[in-house]
Parts: structure tokens; sequence; C-alpha cells
């Protein structure tokens, strides 16, 4: 057994403990025996079965489940918490963790109710249900610990959120749901009123023991009063002298006033947001100076869209903002962080309160107040690297002319004026470069002509273009950007080291030019010319990244990149560089594991202990956290009285048990193996397999927060388009896995020491046939839906499985029932097609120029989905022919056979599926040549062609690293099994 062995508790004999710790279960059981008839000691009657259960022998392997069951049903109460442990234990390994409520739990309940007072054996016992998430024990002991020590106001509020918990769970029906929440309802009331009673009598006065305290009880109040309590209940709570919002705020606490807003948010009520932000934002101190507390921006951003919303109606909201903004700026307290609050609260009071604003004219003057407030902070925080991003929401708001002044002649006129400041000038340039490029992918910097749908000026350099995206800008911002970098680093030698904030985001703005004229908008994989493009702007980020190797944004956008192009030993390295922790793994993994083993298999290799590392990366965070129901740090947030915590965790892990990315980790693992030959494990009874029902909803979550977004929020940032296909999706994912759980399937061996009687269909035959049966069924269900979940290999492919999964059922039936040949004509006519779609999509093989060898590179998915397609007919049409052959033994009249006709129809397709693995080998080893020699020069050439200015900054150090990490990808890609 893996799992560590139990300490045995206080009192046992040394030679029994050693016994038990070498696992030297012959002698446990001896001595167990003899212990228990000398003190008549249930604990050792439980240490014998569970020694027992640890036998190689099978008549005693279930022992310890036996006992178990016996004892729930026999109503016996097991005091002794240890020996509970023990039976936890032993029966661990051979029960499913929905069993525990059927039994440890409930026996856990009657050992605390046995021994009421005993405070450690019930939180021991009380932790144990909460790890395997069984509510209705927890409740039952939360709820005698109360009772039994009343003193402890910390029971009290395990009993309240444990009920709360168990009724919005699906463990108690509907009725017990009802009854459950009005529990903790009046449980959680009669502990508000008391402290309401204790604060009334005295203000001063300390909360009673049994009354709400902390601002995680009042939190905790809320959510019940929510969800269970009526409109009416919710209202008092938050008027309430003691526990509303203005009142915890005065005290410094500003999380409830954050939560009833977010409550009056989803309601559509602006109005109570309105008349809350004020209140906090106009507090003062004892000297009636404002004490600021509030000027977050959150809360000023929420202040302005609630007098936005009732401004129609109460036309003295944007006076009410207004005064305000003027009085807190006023005071001389302000720190500059609340300087800066108070400015970006009036940039945006500007747009979304101000009326009647003139248009911005053509004239040199700034005519709009808009216009005005945003130039004044420009002015004020253009050399804050946050500037732009504070920026961005209002630039969008201005309107064609006021973008093109902003971009034209305010930000060029400031920069003229700081011009002798060297430092603050530069962040001056960036920062108009900066806006230049947002306003530039703005759709509304472009004009139609009239008359025609395919003609776009563009407002900014008054160009013609065929899209609404205007390449002359860009290139023009480009070269300015490369000019500014030179510039610094040729002014000193530490120019890399001097401002290397200033160097990145110049190196970001022309990498992101780059990607503009790569026109990222079509599906992967790009044509060479876009590829082209991307390849400039990612060897300027790895030049740039030796300078900063810890920037975030270049690794990210660089791993993706790798990954596009066909260099993914290289994305291999940049994840480790990035030193992404366990526990966020599931939100960034996708963003180098999702379709991997499609793009490099052997780079999650398990016969290297580099691949093994790299997997497991991603799978130890599922395991560990997924280990039991709930992890550890549940009971952690339970003895810290950290409610929010304990009433978020659950969530969290039940949707990181239904995580996309979990999904991810099994495909990818079972994949590369695959591909590779070399499996390490049984498919079957995995657990991100078998738990992964029809009716599971994928949750997919993947953060974007780290990579840049300079982009108009009218379009797709770039970074979206730096993929192999479309992110992760609930109906991608399950088709995924059934795609795998066929391969597995029709390579499924028995084990060897399972025997079964000699049928007339084996065993192996019966799994095949009904797991197919169920993988139809599953398919069926989600083969349809929008194109844009899934690349085209991947479409052509799950529809492939589909037919395939349905063509073996139907030739293991009556294969002479009428209409069968017709419909075996139509499936094989299907598997052809498809296997023909699969290899057009792939570039063409005789092509061996440059631009032929990119696209291969880039086309390394498509490969390995044409490969997968060819191995799944090969071995559909194998099982065919082998049945048939057991069939023709089994009755020779050949009335149960296969017509010779559609014998042949599957020999001609396992003829096809072998010439498309001849296909595919010959075509990677072809790549292995082109790759060599003269590749890195020819390559380089091709790369900056008509990109002077790019290839003088890039060393040719980064452009031989890129070759070699190709020529490495392409070397990995020969150890994929083609047979």
């Amino acid at each position: 057994m893996n799992r560590s062995r139990p300490r045995l508790k206080n009192g046992v004999d040394l030679q029994l403990q050693s016994a038990f710790s070498d696992g030297n279960w012959p002698v446990v059981i001896r001595l167990a025996e003899k212990r228990m008839r000398m003190l008549n000691d249930q604990y050792y009657q439980i240490m014998k079965v569970v020694a027992e259960s640890q036998l190689d022998d099978p008549a005693h392997k279930l022992a310890a489940v036996t006992a178990l069951y016996q004892y729930v049903k026999d109503g016996t109460v097991i005091k002794d918490v240890d020996a509970i442990d023990l039976l936890e234990w032993a029966a661990g390994d051979l029960t499913h963790e929905d069993e525990f409520l059927e039994t440890l739990g409930p026996l856990r309940v009657r050992a605390v109710k046995a021994a009421p007072k005993d405070k450690v054996s019930a939180s021991r016992a009380l932790e144990s249900c909460l790890l395997h998430w069984d509510l209705v024990s927890s409740q039952q002991i939360a709820a005698t610990l109360d009772r039994s020590f009343p003193q402890e106001r910390q029971f009290l509020f395990w009993n309240i959120v444990v009920t709360y918990l168990l009724s919005t769970s699906s463990q108690a029906d509907a009725t017990k749901k009802k009854l459950y929440g009005t529990l903790a309802l009046k449980q959680i009331e009669r502990a508000a009123q008391a402290t309401e009673q204790a604060f009334q009598a005295d203000s001063a006065a300390p909360a009673p023991a049994r009354g709400i305290q902390s601002e995680e009880e009042i939190l905790l109040l809320y959510d019940i009063m929510e969800t269970h309590g009526s409109s009416a209940d919710l209202e008092k709570v938050v008027s309430s002298s003691v526990f509303g919002p203005i009142s915890q705020f005065r005290r410094g606490r500003k999380e409830p006033l954050l939560r009833v807003i977010a409550n009056n948010r989803s309601s559509g009520n602006w109005i109570s947001i309105f008349r809350l932000c004020n209140d906090c934002l106009s507090e003062v101190d004892e000297s009636g100076e404002p004490n600021l507390l509030a000027s977050d921006w959150s809360i000023w951003k929420e202040f302005i869209a609630a007098a936005n919303h009732i401004k129609s109606s109460d036309e003295s909201a944007p006076k009410t903002v207004q005064e305000l903004l003027l009085k807190l700026s006023k005071s001389t307290k302000l720190r500059p962080i609340y300087k800066r609050n108070l400015q970006l609260a009036r940039v945006s009071a500007a747009f979304y309160l101000a009326t009647n604003d003139p248009e911005d004219s053509g004239s040199d003057a700034v005519s709009s107040l808009q216009l005005q407030e945003l130039t004044k902070y420009i002015e004020v925080h253009a050399t804050s690297p946050a500037c732009f991003d504070d920026i961005k929401p209002f630039i969008e708001l201005l309107g064609p002319l006021g973008m093109k002044k902003l971009a034209s002649e305010i930000l060029p006129n400031l920069y003229q004026r700081n011009e002798n400041e060297i430092r603050a000038s530069k962040a001056i340039k960036v920062l108009t470069l900066k806006v230049q490029y947002f306003i530039s992918t703005s759709p509304l910097s472009y004009t139609t002509f009239q008359g025609s749908f395919s003609s776009y000026k563009c407002s900014v350099c008054e160009s013609e273009t065929d899209t609404s995206s205007c390449l002359s800008c860009f290139s023009t911002l480009s070269q300015q950007g490369i000019q500014l970098y030179k510039s610094i680093t040729e002014e000193s030698p530490d120019g890399f080291s001097a401002e290397p904030d200033t160097l990145s985001e110049l190196v970001l703005l022309i990498a992101f030019c780059s990607l503009q004229h790569a026109k990222l908008n079509s599906k992967p994989p790009y044509s060479a010319e876009s590829t082209r493009h991307i390849l400039q702007a990612m060897l300027l980020l790895e030049h740039q990244l030796a300078f900063n190797p810890k920037n975030s944004q270049f690794l990210l956008l660089l791993l993706q990149m790798h990954l596009l192009v066909g260099s993914a030993p290289r994305s291999r390295q940049l994840l480790e560089d990035l030193t992404i922790k366990r526990t966020i793994m599931d939100s960034l993994g996708p963003l180098f594991y999702d379709r991997l083993s499609t793009l490099s298999p052997n780079v999650l290799s398990p016969s290297d202990n580099t691949g093994w590392q790299v997997m497991d990366m991603l799978s130890s965070h599922f395991n560990v956290s997924l280990k039991l129901r709930m992890p550890r740090r549940l009971v952690d947030a339970f003895e810290a009285e950290s409610y929010s915590s304990v009433l978020s965790i659950p969530k969290y892990i039940n949707d990181l048990r239904r995580s996309c990315t979990r999904a991810i980790s099994l495909v990818e693992e079972n994949r590369s193996e695959r591909l590779l030959g070399c499996p390490t494990w049984e498919f079957f009874s995995e657990d991100r397999y078998t738990e992964t029902t029809d009716d599971t909803e994928l949750k997919s979550v993947i953060d974007y927060g780290s990579f840049p977004s300079w982009e108009s929020s009218a379009v797709s940032p770039l970074y979206s388009h730096l993929r192999v296909g479309p992110i992760p999706s609930n109906r991608r994912l399950h088709l995924a896995l059934l795609a795998e759980g066929f391969q597995e399937t029709l390579g499924y061996k028995p084990p060897a020491a399972y025997k079964v009687a000699n049928t007339a269909l084996g065993s192996d035959q019966l799994f095949v046939l009904e797991s197919l049966s169920q993988i139809s069924n599953s398919l069926s269900r989600f083969l349809s839906g929008p194109d844009d979940e899934l690349t085209a290999p991947e479409t052509v492919y799950y529809d492939l499985i589909n037919v395939l999964s349905t063509l073996i059922p139907l030739c293991a039936t009556n294969p002479r029932s009428a209409g069968f040949e017709e419909a075996i004509g139509e499936l094989t006519k299907a598997t052809e097609a498809a296997l023909d779609t699969l290899r057009v999509q792939l570039p063409s093989e005789d092509d061996d120029s440059l631009e032929g060898t990119i696209s291969a590179l880039g086309s390394m998915h498509g490969l390995a989905m044409y490969r997968d397609a060819a191995v799944a007919i090969s071995g559909t049409a194998q099982w065919i022919l082998d049945f048939n052959k057991l069939e023709k033994e089994r009755d020779r009249s050949g009335q149960s056979n296969l017509p010779k006709d559609t014998v042949g129809q599957v020999t001609a397709l396992q003829s096809a599926a072998a010439a498309a693995l001849k296909d595919g080998q010959s075509r990677v080893s072809g790549l292995k040549g082109r790759v060599q020699g003269s590749f890195q020069s020819r390559l380089k050439t091709w790369v900056f062609e008509g990109a002077d200015d790019i290839r003088d900054i890039v060393e040719d150090d980064i452009v031989a690293d890129f070759a070699a990490h190709i020529r490495e990808n392409v070397q990995g890609w020969q150890h994929v099994k083609w047979e």
C-alpha cells in the first residue's frame, strides 16, 4: 500500500509498534489478538482486522471493508478515534470516496455522540469528514461540538458555516436543503441579534461570545442572508448600525462595502451604489479632513458608473461627483496614490458625466472637456509605466478626431516640451508610440469608401488600404521604435541595463508591428509569409530576453510563438524560466500543454527524465489537490476562522476536478506515450477519464493577465492568435478524451491474471464492442458545434473516430442483414475521404524550398492528426478482419461471416492506412534532411528579407539557437511510431 501508515495510539507496546511499522502483518495479527484477549480492547480487534487486510491472501484482502460495513449495519459504536483512523487507512484504496458518506462518516458521528466532551477526538472526526466532504456527518459533529462547548464561539460559527454549506450541497435533497438553510439563517440571526443588543446597551462594550465580532463573520452573515433570507432581511442587515457597510467602513473594514456594492450591481440598484460610495468617499476624520480610506480607483469607478446610470432621473448626481472631487482635491493629506485616483476620477467623470461637451474641432485648440482632462492626466503621469493602461479605455471614447489629435498633436507637443529631460522624453516618446499603435488598431480609425466594401481609408495617415488595418502606419511605428531603440543602446555601453523597461517596451512595439504585418486573423497554420513576420518578432524578443531574462511578458509570448513555428523544445525551456507555481498551473498550463503532443511528442516523453518532469509539473497539481475530496487548506481555513475561504475552496476544488486543464493533462500525456510507443499505465482506470461523464461540464480558465494587450478592445488581442488552434472548451476536451478512449480500446488487452470461460465471444471482444458503443453514443452528443472550437484537422479526425466507432459494432452484429453492405460502403467511403482530407491539409511534400520547410514545421499538428487517423483506421480494419476470422472458425456455415465485398473494402482501408503511415514517416524523414546543412544561413536570409533594421539588432547566435531547437524538435519526431 503506497499511503503512509498511520501512527498507532499511545500505550501500544513497542513490540507491536515495531511489527506494524515494518509491515510484518502475521506478527501484528498474532500480537493484536493476544492484546485483545488480555485487555478486551476494541482497538486491538480492529488492528487485527486491518492487518489481515494487508495480507496477500485474496480471502483476507477485504477484511477491513467487510468489517467496516458490518459495524455500520450493526450500529456498532467505535469510541476510539484511533481505531477509526486505522479502518479509514485500511479501506482507503479499496473503497470509493463516495462510500465514506455511508461508512466512516456515520461511524465518526457515533464516536463523537458517544463522547461529546472529548474535544480533541471530535475535532479530529470533523476534520476527517470535511476532508472527505461528508457534509451530513460534518454538520452533526459541528452541532455536537457547539452544544457541548457553548463557551467556545469558534464552534458556534463552525456549526453555522457547515450547516450553510450543507444547505447548498447536492448531498441534501430539496426538503433538507430548505431545512438546513432555515437553520443556518436562524443561527446567524441569533448571533447578530446578540451583538446588536449588546451594542445598543453599550456601544463601547465588546461583542458577546456568541455574537458576531469579526469581519469574516459579518461576510458570512451577508452570504447566508443573500442565499436564504428575504430581500427585507438583507436590507435590514445592510442598513444596520452595527453590520451595515457604512458602519463597518468607519471601523476600517472595506470588504463589506465591496460586497454590498457587488450585490447591488448585480441587481441593478444603482441608486444604492451611488449613495454608499458618496457616503464613504465623503467620510472625514476627527479634524474634519477627508480620511480618504475609500478613495480607491475601484470605488470611484463604481461611484461614477452609478452616477452615469441615474443622471437621467437625478440631474444632481453628476454635480455631486464633481463637488466631491473638488473637495477631496483640496485635502492636505493627499498622498501620490490618492492624487492619481482623484485625477483618474476627474477624467472618468468628464467622459461619462459631462453634458453638452463640444465636438473636437480640427483646430489646434483642445476643445472638448474630455480631451482637456485626459491631456491634464497624461501631462502629470506620462512617465509612469501605468499611464498607458490607465488612459486606454478613455482614448476609445474620444472618437476619430479626438484620437487623431491626441496621437498627432498633443503627445508630440508634450514630447517637445520635455525634450531636454532625457529620461522623461524617452518615456513620453514610448507612450506616444504605444498610443499611436493602439489607435491604429481601432476600427474607428478607418472609414470605407462610398460605394465600396473592400477599400478603407486610414484617418491617421490618410493612406488607402484593402483592410481595416493600416500596414503603412505599423511600418512607420516600427521604424520609429527601431530608431529610438538604437539611439538608446548606442548612447552608452550600459544602455541595455540602464533602461531595461524602456527598451523592453520598444521591442514589444516593434514585435507587435511585425505581427500586424503577419495578419493573424486566419486560423493556423499560417502561410510562410505570415510566419516570416512572426519569426521576425520572435527573434527580436529572444534578443531582448537576454537582457531581461525574467520578463514574464517576453517569456509568455515566446513560449506560444515557439510552439507555433515548430521549435517546441525552446518552449519547454521558457516554461522552466517562468517558474509557474503549481497552484496557478490550472490557468496557465494550457498555454504550453494544449496540443503539445501533436507538436512535439518527444518533449513529453516518459522515457527521459526531462520529459517526465515537464508532464509532472502539470499532473502533480491535480494529484496533490484532488488526493481527497477537499484539500488540507480547507481545515486550515476553518481553524483560522476564514469563512470566506471556507465557502470558496469547495467551489474552487469542484471546478478544478472538472477542469479542462485536468483533461488536457491526460490527453497530452496519453497521446505522447501512444505516439512514441511507450505506454506506462492503465488508461481506463485513470480518474481523469472515469470521472468525466457526458454530463460533466468541463471548465476552461486561462489567465491572460500577464500578456501585453496594446490593441483596441474592438479587436482580438494579438496573443489570442499566437496559438496552434482554439482555446480549450468543454466540447473539444470531451471529444479528445473519447478519441483517446477509442484508440486505447482498440489496443486493449485483458489483464493476464483475468481468466474467463471460453465463450463464443471472448471477453476482450465484448469489452471492445461495449466500449465502442458507449463512445459512439457520446461522440454523437459532442460532434455538432461551432467550427471555431476545433482546428481543421481535429474536425476531420473526430468525425472519423465517430465513423470507425460505428463501423466495428456494425461488422460484429448480423453482417447478412438487409442494407448492411450499403451501410458499410458509405462508412468506408467516409473513412477514405477523411484520410484524404487530412493528407490534403498538409503542405506539399515535394516543396523542398525554405518556404516549404517553414510551412511543414508549422503543420506538425496536422501531421499528428493524420498519423492518429491512419493508426485508428488500421486498428479498426485489423480488429474487423481478426473478428471475422474467429467467426469463420466458429461458424463453418458462413452465415455469420462478412461478405467478400465487405472484407475487400476493409482490406482496402487497411492498405490506405498503411500507405498514409508510410507517407507520414517519409515526410518526417525528409524534413530531417531539410533542416541540416545550410538551413541556418538560408533561414536568416529569408526571415530578415526586407527587414534590415531588425536584422541589425538580432545577433547570429539567436538565429543559431532557433535553428538548433528546430532540429531538436524534428529529431524528436524520428522517435514517433509509424505502424
